[in-house]
């Protein structure tokens, strides 16, 4: 380990220019320009995130140009990160910089998030904050460090919902000391009352965050689920420095010190947590992301004060870990042309030749947000989504900016499945799809269906006499809908019985010629016919429109829940 000593600015300059020159030449997710669509249109919540992710890309996306000007705001989030670190660790100089150093960018997610723009990116910069104020307040629990305590909760729960188990897990083994604490009540109740804003958004638009982020998965179990699981985690914390983590955990534990015994539940909080939901499907690897925090402390701790002869041992694996990083990062700087396979990322090219095909036109991207937002990342030229049932809902479904394209010639790119004969075959990075132009386009998702006549209780392989009916809401800013077109919808039933699987059915062309705004519309009466193959059990009915050949759109009706039986 080297021991001249350096000045911590130096660290701090070397990681800041580092990810501004990573931020600005290296190719974007395509999670990042779905963000960067956020930031158009600031809000206190979006459908899958609070906002914090909109706020920091705001900060550069209209002065810089691409994307640095998108990551700029993230750059300056990893750098303030690295700061409060080197607080939390009780400002390390001379030889305990360096091992601090070391422990800190050898985290192979504190790399990816010191340039890309993600939640994960504010996550960790208040999970720091956070850690700094509870420490604080354990040390001197008064109603000044509580209230500095409850705007970090605030702030790490409106960067990513994962600050809910960050607050539980670090509180848990001392929940019943806090109770009694009056700090710890204005803690909480002030957090609660900055964190409101973003509660009333979710409260206006029907909980959409929340609803997603909570329905259940249920698929079955398989060993594979929990071994990707655990060997994701391996990764992501740097498999050299694995080792050092468990003697830490083992030989260390720090009873006597509330802030340590606090960290430590925290590590073990999160990373059990995901591991049991190994159970019900698969657990992303970055979900623990915030948990390179308490691990760079407790291990860092831990060698300072007790076992000082791990220095050496982890500078080595710290700089290994390090290399391979540099590695990995020169690999996303380098020039397409000079690789012997694809560039990771690299969805320019296709957004270009996409840009050619549509020739001004806007793009209608079927069943993928991330598409949609790249085309309209690199090329400028307008794009959207639309969701059906083979997807899944998102920011593009709570907006109406679609509205621009209704009656308009449009170039729809669909799935590779769409059943349409004249569709063209066309190749992004990852996926073929179909293009097809088509002219008046209309724009079906706002209307809303209510269908009456369905019983709890439905036999498979009969008809039920139903009524479905439309209504056009005001604020969708579509005047009218066309429903004599050669993109006229037909209406289908989408049945989810209780094992998962789904059966569409088509019902009718509705039996009007369209919809105006703001009048109820009688779209269809007559039979739905049940397939014979349905599984018998509890089941649930969707009804929506269709594009021709696609399935029906989501979420235009509600879900009617029935019980299925011969």
């Amino acid at each position: 380990m080297p021991t001249k000593s350096i000045s911590p600015y130096w660290f701090l300059a070397t990681w800041l220019l580092v990810n501004f020159v990573q931020a600005a030449a290296s190719p974007l997710d395509p999670d990042e320009t779905y963000y960067w669509m956020y930031a158009s249109q600031l809000d206190w919540g979006y459908y899958d995130h609070p906002p914090a992710v909109a706020l920091l890309i705001s900060l550069g996306k209209d002065w810089l140009p691409g994307s640095l000007g998108l990551r700029f705001g993230h750059v300056l989030a990893a750098g303030l990160t690295m700061v409060g670190l080197w607080y939390l660790l009780e400002r390390p100089r001379g030889k305990l910089l360096w091992l601090a150093a070391g422990l800190a960018f050898a985290q192979p997610l504190l790399n990816v998030y010191g340039f890309i723009a993600t939640p994960d990116g504010p996550l960790l910069l208040f999970t720091v904050l956070y850690l700094l104020a509870y420490r604080r307040f354990l040390e001197a629990p008064s109603l000044a460090n509580g209230a500095i305590w409850g705007l970090t909760m605030a702030g790490a729960l409106y960067s990513k919902y994962h600050g809910v188990m960050l607050i539980f897990f670090s509180v848990l083994p001392h929940v019943f000391w806090l109770i009694r604490q009056p700090g710890a009540w204005v803690a909480a109740l002030g957090g609660a009352a900055l964190y409101f804003p973003h509660l009333y958004w979710q409260y206006t638009n029907d909980f959409p965050s929340f609803r997603y982020h909570l329905q259940g998965r249920n698929d079955a179990y398989e060993l594979r689920f929990t071994v990707e699981y655990v060997l994701n985690q391996l990764g992501i914390f740097s498999p050299f420095l694995f080792w050092y983590y468990v003697k830490t955990f083992w030989q260390d534990n720090g009873r006597s010190d509330r802030f340590v015994v606090a960290n430590r539940c925290l590590v073990a909080g999160f990373l059990g947590f995901f591991l049991c939901l190994t159970i019900k499907g698969h657990a992303e690897a970055h979900w623990t992301a915030l948990v390179s925090i308490p691990l760079i402390y407790l291990t860092y701790r831990a060698t300072r004060d007790r076992f000082p002869e791990w220095e050496k041992g982890i500078w080595r694996m710290a700089v290994v870990t390090i290399g391979i990083l540099c590695v990995a990062r020169l690999l996303l700087l380098a020039p397409r042309e000079w690789l012997p396979f694809d560039k990771p990322f690299d969805h320019q090219p296709w957004t270009e030749r996409l840009a050619a095909e549509a020739d001004g036109l806007p793009v209608m991207v079927e069943n993928s947000y991330r598409l949609s937002s790249l085309y309209n990342f690199y090329t400028g030229q307008p794009a959207w989504t639309m969701t059906n049932v083979d997807y899944r809902r998102n920011q593009y479904d709570l907006w109406y900016g679609d509205s621009l394209f209704h009656g308009r010639e449009v170039l729809v790119m669909g799935q590779s499945n769409w059943r349409v004969p004249t569709g063209e075959p066309f190749r992004t990075a990852k996926g073929s799809m179909l293009l097809k132009r088509v002219k008046n386009f209309q724009v079906l998702k706002g209307i809303k269906l209510e269908v009456t006549g369905l019983s709890d209780t439905l036999a498979t392989g009969t008809d039920v006499n139903i009524a479905a009916t439309g209504f056009l809401p005001l604020n969708t800013g579509v005047r009218a809908v066309d429903f004599t077109t050669a993109q006229a919808p037909t209406i289908y039933a989408t049945v989810y019985p209780s094992d998962n699987t789904r059966a569409l059915h088509f019902v009718a062309q509705p039996r009007v010629p369209g919809m105006l705004e703001g009048e109820q519309t009688y779209l269809y009466r007559g039979p739905l016919k049940l397939p014979t193959n349905l599984p018998i059990g509890p089941a649930k009915i969707e009804f929506g429109l269709a594009y021709p050949g696609m399935p029906p759109l989501m979420g235009m009706s509600p879900t009617y829940e029935v019980v299925l039986e011969n």
